[in-house]
């Protein structure tokens, strides 16, 4: 999944046809968005701790 299909789900999400979306579907869209950043958030703070422990081990060498 990359930037580019991530902005066209959104975009049909919110404009389905030639009706706007509803509040309902924004939030469910919201929820959606939500749950990949929390996920990104999890995966940045694995890798970030995985090297500071590489780190450490180099400069403990």
């Amino acid at each position: 999944m990359d930037k580019d299909h991530v902005k066209n789900r959104l975009h049909d999400a919110m404009h389905r046809g030639k009706h706007k979306a509803t509040e309902e579907e924004l939030a469910e869209v919201t929820v959606v968005v939500l749950a990949i950043v929390g996920e990104l958030a999890v995966e940045m703070a694995a890798v970030i701790s995985e090297l500071n422990e590489r780190v450490e081990a180099l400069e403990a060498r």
